[in-house]
């Protein structure tokens, strides 16, 4: 063997193994990266899916009514409690699924939650949450609305109860004025611009429910409301958000498409 052969030999061999050595280390990374974000997905899932089912039946019961929770109630006078409480659980709920995905954010701040494949169904719907098309305010107003619910607590963040958002949002006006934005929509809701808005949120939410938890351990298995939708709303889920945002969600006629007297709103 020449000192040719040997030096290949030698160079070959210690390539392979900082090669080997490089492979590794990107596996550890990767699976140390994709174990992150499982933890915190783990972690998040439930609050998050909780609160959307919570805003989804509110929803599918403001469309059982025709929304007369809130066309019948006289616009709110001052800021005494009997006066806002018609308006206040529906803007708590929606706040409150806000909040549960603020703190997500906040706390993935430098983790891949599309290492995790729930973690990136999740994003694929903030996404489409927050699409000009499908939100119902702009996007910071969204964003500032979840925080504003957000507190900071020795033990980590944590999300306002509902007595506690209620006094605060009718003695601080501070506070109140983040809420304004979606105030003025359940103000409007008469207007069907605004119910369909609403009503293809509540959607989109309703889909990321089934989508995550399909066998329905921590959610209800709630009949959709295609009856109610306007065929702008049905061709707006059918050809963009579903088509565009959402092309994963499998069976998504059934929640823009009346497939049965079963699956209508009563």
């Amino acid at each position: 063997m020449t000192w040719l052969d040997l030096l290949t030999a030698a160079f070959s061999g210690g390539l392979a193994v900082k090669l080997l050595d490089y492979l590794y280390e990107e596996y550890q990374r990767r699976s140390e990266k994709k174990k992150s974000a499982k933890d915190l997905i783990n972690y998040h899932i439930d609050p998050i899916l909780k609160s959307a089912d919570e805003l989804v039946g509110k929803i599918r019961s403001l469309a059982q009514s025709d929304f007369s929770e809130l066309t019948t109630a006289p616009d709110p006078k001052g800021f005494e409690f009997d006066s806002w409480i018609p308006y206040l659980n529906t803007l708590y709920l929606f706040a409150q699924f806000w909040s549960r995905i603020q703190i997500l954010r906040l706390e993935s701040i430098f983790v891949n939650l599309s290492a995790d494949k729930r973690g990136k169904t999740l994003i694929d719907f903030f996404l489409a949450l927050e699409s000009t098309r499908t939100r119902l305010v702009e996007r910071a107003w969204q964003r500032s609305m979840g925080e504003a619910l957000i507190e900071h607590t020795n033990n980590g963040l944590r999300t306002f109860t509902y007595i506690e958002f209620v006094n605060r949002f009718l003695s601080d006006n501070e506070f109140r004025k983040w809420f304004m934005p979606l105030v003025s929509i359940l103000l409007r809701i008469n207007h069907t611009r605004e119910r369909q808005r609403l009503l293809t949120y509540g959607i989109v939410i309703h889909a990321l429910i089934d989508t995550l938890d399909s066998t329905h351990e921590v959610t209800r298995d709630r009949p959709g409301w295609p009856n109610k939708l306007t065929t702008k709303s049905k061709r707006n889920l059918r050809s963009r958000v579903f088509r565009i945002y959402l092309p994963s969600v499998t069976g998504a006629e059934r929640y823009f498409t009346v497939l049965s007297k079963r699956k209508q709103v009563a």
